[in-house]
């Protein structure tokens, strides 16, 4: 009985000992995730009026590798001035450009509770190579988006410190539909295009669609919920159409 009693005790004690040592292996491999972030020093950007950045702020978000390993919490920013995911190393307390080559996607919650995902892609257009774009509507033909913002040329404004300037950043965001068979296919955020990418007959459906729901499709949020719509209805888009 005693002997048993020991055995019981031994087990216990082991099992109290094990667990800093799977907790600590846990916060190891975390580490080890942490580490296989690779990327440069964030380089601070021309200051001038407008905004680079898709958000204000860093926010918490994923990563995903190519491959397929994934990191979740990381303090995320997408620079639509230089197609870049930058995040904040704490540890250092610097900003970092993740290496674009070693990403598949990435996603976090924007500032007003809106999910938002990108995907690394390669674009055979004007300015060839892979890009970050945002799926706007996924699926067999997905709804994407690149959110380019340029530093152009602009009226003369006085920045804070009473300097003359004659640049901003301007948004200069480019639509598509994708599909992996077509490719890319150039949209406009309107009515006009959306009805030009539809065969004569169908376009009579999207019609009576964006009526009936009272969209205009004029509109980023519009066009979305216009093209969710479409695919529900089973109307079939003709990419070969311009």
């Amino acid at each position: 009985m005693a002997n048993r009693i020991l055995s019981i005790y031994f087990v216990v004690v082991c099992g109290l000992l094990l667990i800093p040592t799977l907790k600590a292996q846990e916060n190891i491999s975390n580490n080890w995730n942490t580490e296989k972030i690779r990327g440069t020093r964030l380089v601070p950007y021309p200051a001038a009026n407008g905004d680079p950045y898709l958000t204000s702020k860093f926010l918490p978000g994923e990563i995903e590798f190519n491959d397929g390993v994934k990191i979740q919490d990381v303090g995320l920013r997408y620079s639509c001035y230089r197609d870049e995911l930058i995040y904040f190393n704490k540890a250092i307390s610097t900003q970092i450009v993740i290496d674009k080559v070693s990403l598949k996607s990435f996603s976090f919650i924007d500032e007003n509770g809106a999910p938002r995902l990108f995907r690394k892609q390669y674009y055979d257009g004007f300015m060839s190579g892979f890009r970050f774009f945002e799926v706007l509507s996924d699926g067999g033909i997905s709804l994407l988006v690149y959110r380019k913002v340029g530093l152009l040329l602009c009226d003369v404004y006085l920045d804070d410190s009473g300097k003359q300037k004659n640049m901003s950043y301007q948004k200069d965001y480019s639509y598509f539909f994708y599909s992996p068979k077509k490719g890319y296919t150039f949209v406009r955020i309107s009515k006009s295009s959306l009805l030009s990418k539809f065969d004569k007959t169908d376009q009579i459906l999207v019609k009576k669609i964006l009526r009936k729901n009272r969209l205009t499709a004029s509109d980023e949020i519009s066009f979305v919920k216009a093209w969710n719509l479409i695919k529900e209805n089973g109307i079939k888009i003709n990419l070969n159409n311009n």
